[in-house]
């Protein structure tokens, strides 16, 4: 049905028809109802609209200038309709996704190419980050929801779980540390770290416990808000860094690294989706963590996934 108001809408049927009693048949009304209706447009433009034609009527000019507009009006009013029902639908619009810089290549390849094969005229903002900028973004309303890792529910927000992993340090192949056969914190001493400049609760926690060891107190060698630098740094000095130890949070990783469990650090962080506390999700955004949420489900080797996904599905 058409949003057009209901005297043009009328209107349009009698200038389709140039007769009363067609046009009060086609659209289902009686012609005294259909003449009523016709009177009380032509009150309120204030001109005849119509003139008398042997076989009906005939448009007077300011009648086609009406015409024209209404059937403008009514194609304008179709393509809004047709539009808001794709948008409520999840078929157009726009969802603004962050990203650790570790989780990224996970929600890329969850969500391409399926997403857009499913939603050819949407479109997919992915920015990636550290914790502090996504956590930011997200209370400002500027992303949607987040995938990244957190030790703690952030405040004000809501965090789902998709997969909880343990901290290892992270090598070059053949670094002296893949030497020892038992390799302590306090073997760490000999060498310094590259770290995420900002955001990472994880970074905060070790270097409370590099603390209590009295490895504290030294500054990081490299500091970068890139996760690749950081790679790079690693995979060509004999500096480490913390990463998950989860291969899918790793992946793409070249035989160049190496992990190393060191006892002392026990740290278990937890990659989830994260949104505004009692946030709207539109029918698009939560088509997508739906997407990412079956891509850990899929490859993640416990049931936490799955859990989750049951979660976000029983509150839609």
């Amino acid at each position: 049905m058409s949003l057009l108001n209901r005297e043009l809408e009328y209107f349009l049927a009698i200038c389709e028809t140039r007769n009363l009693a067609r046009a009060a048949d086609a659209i289902g009304i009686t012609q005294p109802a259909l003449t009523r209706s016709l009177q009380r447009l032509e009150a309120h433009m204030g001109a005849p609209l119509f003139v008398r034609a042997p076989r009906g009527v005939e448009l007077t000019p300011i009648g086609t200038v009406l015409r024209a507009r209404a059937a403008k009006a009514r194609v304008t009013l179709d393509d809004a309709e047709r539009e808001v029902g794709q948008l409520a639908a999840g078929k157009l619009g726009r969802v603004r996704i962050g990203a650790g810089p570790m989780v990224a290549p996970v929600i890329s390849q969850a969500l391409l190419p399926r997403f857009v094969v499913e939603r050819p005229a949407a479109q997919i903002q992915l920015h990636v980050a550290f914790n502090a900028e996504l956590f930011g973004l997200i209370e400002s309303g500027n992303l949607d929801f987040a995938i990244c890792g957190a030790l703690e529910r952030p405040a004000n927000l809501d965090f789902r779980p998709l997969l909880t992993t343990d901290l290892v340090v992270i090598v070059r192949a053949g670094h002296p540390l893949t030497k020892l056969r038992r390799p302590t914190i306090r073997d760490l001493a000999a060498f310094r770290s590259a770290a995420p400049s900002v955001g990472l609760p994880a970074r905060a926690v070790v270097e409370r416990i590099l603390t209590s060891f009295g490895l504290g107190d030294r500054p990081h060698a490299v500091e970068t808000n890139s996760w690749e630098a950081i790679l790079d740094a690693v995979g060509t000095t004999d500096l480490f860094s913390l990463a998950p130890r989860d291969q899918m949070l790793r992946q793409g990783w070249t035989s160049r690294f190496a992990t190393i469990d060191i006892p002392e650090i026990d740290v278990r962080p937890t990659t989830g989706v994260l949104t505004r506390t009692d946030a709207y999700l539109s029918p698009l955004a939560a088509r997508a963590i739906e997407l990412i949420e079956q891509a850990f489900a899929e490859r993640v080797p416990d049931n936490l996934a799955r859990k989750s996904r049951g979660r976000l599905a029983a509150v839609r």
